[in-house]
């Protein structure tokens, strides 16, 4: 689905969501499909699907929330390592090296790596966001304020020039 950010300039990207825990095919929680309803998001017809060598391989840019997710990644595909990052981490980094501004993405992303100062560690434990299943709704709220934040910032930085 669509999703308009105030402020923000339309984006053209492919985003794919799969998960590394589970066979795939769940619904959303309760307090996901609440929580996201509350907030004009329709995700009562969402099923999971789990992660793939496929996904990751053909992926740009791939972003994650915990480090094992990360290491979940890298274990599907060792060559995706310079393109996984923890949400936070993806945030903090683009605010030091700065937006893509018309860059192409597999660049951008060579900076944001570049970034991390030649680290083989993923992140920093405040660059991750835990999942909050099984846990109460304000845990899904707390979550999804901080990937709205997030996302914002992302989208702000993978902006075209203009």
């Amino acid at each position: 689905s669509n999703i308009e950010l105030p402020g923000v300039q339309s984006i053209i990207a492919k985003v794919a969501s799969a998960g590394t825990a589970g066979d795939g095919a769940a619904p959303a929680t309760e307090h996901a499909v609440s929580v996201l309803a509350d907030r004009g998001v329709d995700i009562s017809t969402h099923r999971s699907r789990g992660l793939s060598a496929a996904m990751v391989g053909g992926a740009g840019l791939i972003v994650a929330m915990t480090m094992l997710q990360v290491s979940a990644v890298a274990a599907l595909d060792q060559a995706t390592r310079s393109r996984t990052f923890l949400v936070g981490e993806v945030v903090r980094l683009g605010g030091i090296i700065g937006a893509a501004a018309g860059t192409p993405l597999r660049d951008w992303v060579v900076r944001l790596d570049a970034a991390r100062g030649g680290h083989m560690t993923t992140g920093r434990l405040a660059d991750e966001i835990p999942d909050p299943y099984g846990q109460a709704r304000a845990a899904y709220e707390d979550l999804a304020d901080r990937l709205t934040g997030t996302c914002e910032a992302l989208t702000r930085m993978l902006e075209p020039a203009g």
